[in-house]
């Protein structure tokens, strides 16, 4: 058996692949918020940037998005994701930690976001508190304002036919991460966060990226792959066992996701993607307290 690709050096190939698979799904999701025209936009953790030509495009040529991260490498892909797009006057990038900015903004005279969208950031992974930073841009938008908390990880399918061993990879997976398999700090408590926070008119909605014909969808054979299988094959090495994975696993996967080997899943007639994420979206009481 070969040893795991190193993801280092593909760090950035694997965020683009994600970014452009994802990308139909993260319009859709932006379009559902209906954003005001001339809408004041807080990407908060904004990463590559995937969501910013959706968000820029909602908020229209009057309005604006502040993106931020505390990661200052992947800064320069998500502006020139902007502009690319023909969205980069409409978008300011900046490394900075979003508690701090919300914070700020919740205090400033004239201050508050009409929309606050967060991908895939507030979770165990980033907070040890999520609901207390879920509080925090709570206060931080202006009467009437959304917050829209986004989730791209929910149970995604990428073995079809192999759930057994997909289940396995997924735990090991998630051990890898560091992630908390339960409790009340897991990301599936989105709605729950947002309630606590005095958010009304509460909406959950999913948004599936589907890839019925990997032959022609590039972008999906793009992000398996250079972003799944190495990721998979990753995990697996480092936590399978201590999920429960043999050796006749670990030989499975790798089969599985070869490409050009006699067993890769994607040239197995009827092979299909079915990746869901996950929308939660509160919004400010218009005579809620600033």
């Amino acid at each position: 058996m070969t040893a795991a690709p190193a993801l280092a050096p593909g760090r950035t190939a694997s965020l683009l692949a994600g970014r452009d698979f994802l990308a139909p799904t993260v319009q859709r999701a932006v379009e559902s918020l209906h954003l005001p025209a001339g809408a004041w936009v807080l990407d908060a953790g904004t990463g590559s940037g995937a969501a910013l030509p959706a968000l820029a495009r909602a908020a229209g040529g009057a309005g604006s998005v502040r993106a931020v991260d505390t990661d200052p490498d992947v800064l320069p892909l998500a502006a020139h994701h902007a502009a690319h797009h023909g969205m980069g006057a409409r978008v300011s990038v900046e490394h900075a930690d979003l508690i701090d900015v919300a914070g700020h903004a919740a205090t400033a005279r004239g201050g508050g976001f009409d929309a606050i969208w967060a991908g895939d950031v507030i979770g165990p992974s980033a907070f040890a508190d999520p609901a207390a930073a879920v509080a925090v841009l709570t206060r931080a938008l202006r009467p009437g304002g959304v917050l829209a908390l986004f989730h791209t990880h929910d149970q995604p399918v990428f073995l079809p036919g192999h759930a057994q061993l997909e289940r396995l990879v997924r735990a090991a997976a998630e051990r890898h991460r560091g992630a908390t398999p339960d409790g009340h700090n897991h990301h599936d408590r989105h709605l729950p966060w947002l309630q606590a926070a005095g958010l009304e008119r509460l909406t959950l909605d999913v948004f599936p990226r589907i890839g019925l014909r990997i032959e022609t969808d590039r972008a999906a054979r793009i992000y398996l792959d250079t972003a799944v299988w190495p990721q998979m094959w990753e995990s697996a090495l480092a936590c399978g066992p201590q999920v429960g994975m043999t050796e006749n696993d670990l030989s499975d996967l790798h089969a599985l996701t070869t490409p050009g080997g006699p067993r890769y899943v994607l040239d197995d007639p009827g092979y299909y993607i079915l990746h869901p994420t996950v929308l939660a979206t509160g919004r400010r009481g218009r005579a809620g307290q600033r």
